[in-house]
Parts: C-alpha cells; structure tokens; sequence
C-alpha cells in the first residue's frame, strides 16, 4: 500500500472539508503535501490550512513566510493567527491551549481539523500521562478522532512513524523548519522525546508500536466501561448535557461514582481530573450538607451543586455594577456572553426580549437603564405582599448563581421587571 492510500485510509470517508494545522515543521509539512495529494485525486476535496504564530521565537516571522510560500505553491489558503503569550508558568500546555482557541475562532462547521501527530508523539504522550499516574482513559493517549474543543479533529498520521514521514517528505524534495525549543529538554516532552525515548529505542527497538498497542487496549477497556455505564449514565444525564442529576447517586460504590464523573466530564470535553480532585469533587460538593449550595473549580470551570444536580459552568463576572441605557426599539449587547436584549414598542407598551425570555412593560418617557444585581424585596403581583428576590428565584427554580446575571429594567430608578422572573409593581 502507498503512503497516500494508507494516509487516505485513515481520513472518514465522508470528509470533504479540511482545515490542516500546519506549524512548517517536518510533520504538519508531510501532512500538507499528502492532502495537497490528496486534492490532486479528489479535486471536490476543499484544503485550508491554518499557522498559529507564538510568537515565542525570534525565527517565528521566518517561519510564517515559509508556510505562506508553500501554501501559495499548493494554492491551499492559508490563515495566520498571531498570538501574545505569557512566557511563566507551562508554557507548553499554556501555548496549545491558546494554539486550539484560536483555531476553534476560525474553524467552520463542516470541516474537519487535521493534525500530524504520529507515532512517536503517541509514545511521549503515553509516557506523560503514566507519569501523571492516569487512569486508562489517560493511557488510551491520542485517538485517530475524536472531538477536542467542539471541533472534530482527525489524527491521520499517528500510525506513521516519523521515519517514514521524513523519507516521504525527501523523496518530494520538501523542505520543512526546524524549531529550536525542541532541543530544550527542561520541557517535559522535549525531555522524553531527546532524552528517554532514544534509550527505550535503542533497547527496545518496537517500544513505539508496543506502546501504541497498550493504548489502543486502554481505550478498548475504556469504550467498554462507558457501553456498561451507558444506563447509569442517562438516568443521570437523560436531557442537559451540563447538568448531572444525584438521584441514588450516593448507592453506587466509589469507583461506580468516579467512573460516572468521569464519563460526564469527558463527554463535556473537559480534561480528566485526578483521583484526588475527584475525591475532593465528592466529599466538597456531592457530599455537602444538602441546605448549601458548594462548589468546586476544575481548570477554568467550575462544578456547582444546587437541588440535587451538579452543574459544569464557566467563571461569572460580577455584574453588580454593571448600567447602561437602552433606547426604546434598540437592542443591547449583555456583558459576560449574555446575549442581546432587544427592545421594541408596542401599540400597548415595550417588549423586552432576551432569549426565549419576554416582558411586556408599559410604555414611559424616562430613561431605561439595564442593570443585575440583587434588589432586595419586590412586588411581583399587583396588591400582593412583597417577596424577596431570593425566594421568588427559589420558587423558579433559578439557581444561585444565575441569580444576578437576570437583566434587570429600569425606568429612572424604578425596578419594572426582571427578565426570566417577573414584572415589579409599585
């Protein structure tokens, strides 16, 4: 079998759109002239490519205008993203975060990302995930696909060793470029790539294909972990997939309870947490006294209790002291990713409408202002006592913390109405 038939094997048949991440460097170069190839038998195939400039190297300018130059030989559009990075911490998970984020901004819906990870990056990312002491789910290491940051992402060349893509790339008279952090190996990847993994080789001349083996029996063992847990798993997830219900779930045993975790956090594309966290997540929310309403942070999320179900959310920002004016028959763009108010005169007054969430107010000369918050006690019925926002939240079933991030009408310094809850009366 040719390299391209056996490349052309590992891509979904059905694919017809592909975003390529090429970086110039020997890999994604290999990748890029097997699609280019590709295309050249299928022309309905439709190639982008994307390069993520770090901006970490003086020779990343450099690097740019190779990857342009190749693009433009191949006609393969090409988009460049430039990014700002802070040089502290990791800055190896902190560049293929920001890496992935900038793709998803210009990834399309019917494409289908393309990566060249190949064999030998499967061995360190094997190695990296024991040494974090994984579970099998972290010892599967690299799937051909799957789905990372809601984008369907194929790894066509992790069968490949990089030997072959090398001898490949030769043989076309390519030429790639050569970063220069690879060789520092106070990186942990850099570390088993320059340091460990030639050792392993030189000893174990298949230590490659024997741990891809291994993962490849992690994942089955994994796959069949979640078949058996299928059940479990819908009875507490049967509709929302942010939103996992506790009914009986302290019945299971521990590890019943951690694998379920697991399950809902992987199918949310979140990054698996320790044992320790996932302990902490039991005995700090799942386990909490029932009257409080305790949550817990994983990455840049955060896991809420409220009424028996466990809620994966983002980081809020306090919105408190959040004001501005809105024109009648204009529409507003809400702070935080809370979307568009709209707002349009009626022959009987204002409709306010955010979402599927809709207010009917009477019409007024006064200045309208939008503001969040919590106001304290209210009228939500004419010639009714007032009730406090709390319990007026409690009884819809609103939880804490989506509470305050209820856009809130004013006329003048008068509450008329708070979306999603109800109109105010004097």
């Amino acid at each position: 079998m040719s390299l391209l038939a056996k490349f052309q094997a590992q891509l979904p048949t059905a694919a017809k759109r592909l975003l390529i991440a090429f970086s110039g460097g020997l890999d994604s170069t290999a990748l890029l002239a097997l699609c280019y190839q590709l295309r050249c038998q299928r022309p309905a195939i439709t190639l982008r490519a994307i390069h993520i400039h770090h901006g970490l190297s003086s020779n990343a300018d450099a690097w740019t205008q190779h990857c342009q130059e190749l693009c433009q030989q191949w006609q393969i559009p090409l988009i460049i993203e430039r990014l700002a990075l802070a040089t502290t911490g990791n800055i190896e998970a902190t560049a293929r975060d920001a890496r992935y984020r900038a793709i998803k901004q210009h990834w399309q819906s019917d494409e289908l990302l393309l990566t060249a990870h190949h064999l030998q990056d499967q061995s360190e990312t094997f190695l990296l995930a024991l040494k974090r002491g994984s579970g099998i789910l972290g010892l599967s290491a690299m799937q051909t696909q799957n789905t990372l940051y809601g984008m369907p992402l194929c790894r066509p060349l992790l069968a490949f060793s990089r030997s072959e893509l090398e001898h490949f790339i030769l043989s076309e008279k390519l030429h790639w470029i050569e970063d220069e952090s690879n060789q520092d190996s106070s990186y942990e990847r850099n570390f088993l790539r320059n340091e460990i993994l030639p050792q392993l080789r030189q000893r174990w001349r298949h230590i490659d294909q024997a741990i891809s083996r291994s993962a490849k029996h992690c994942l089955e063992s994994q796959l069949l972990i979640e078949e058996l847990l299928e059940e479990d798993f819908h009875r507490h997830c049967p509709a929302q997939a942010n939103v996992f219900h506790l009914n009986a779930f302290k019945t299971y045993s521990i590890a019943r309870q951690r694998a379920l975790l697991r399950l809902w956090l992987s199918r949310l594309g979140q990054s698996m947490p320790g044992q320790k966290q996932l302990d902490a997540l039991l005995e700090n929310v799942i386990n909490a006294q029932k009257d409080s309403n305790p949550q817990w942070q994983l990455g840049e999320l955060i896991v809420r209790r409220y009424q028996n179900n466990l809620y994966l959310t983002p980081q809020f920002t306090d919105l408190c002291n959040y004001s501005a004016e809105l024109n009648i028959g204009h529409s507003l763009e809400l702070p935080d990713n809370l979307g568009l108010l709209e707002s349009h005169k009626q022959q009987d007054g204002i409709l306010f409408r955010w979402g599927s969430q809709q207010l009917l107010l009477p019409l007024t000369r006064q200045a309208i202002f939008i503001r969040f918050g919590h106001p304290g006690r209210l009228r939500y019925q004419p010639n009714r006592p007032r009730e406090t926002f709390k319990k007026l939240c409690q009884a819809a079933a609103i939880p804490p913390w989506q509470r305050g991030r209820l856009p809130q009408i004013y006329y003048g310094e008068t509450l008329q109405g708070i979306l999603g809850l109800c109109q105010a009366f004097e």
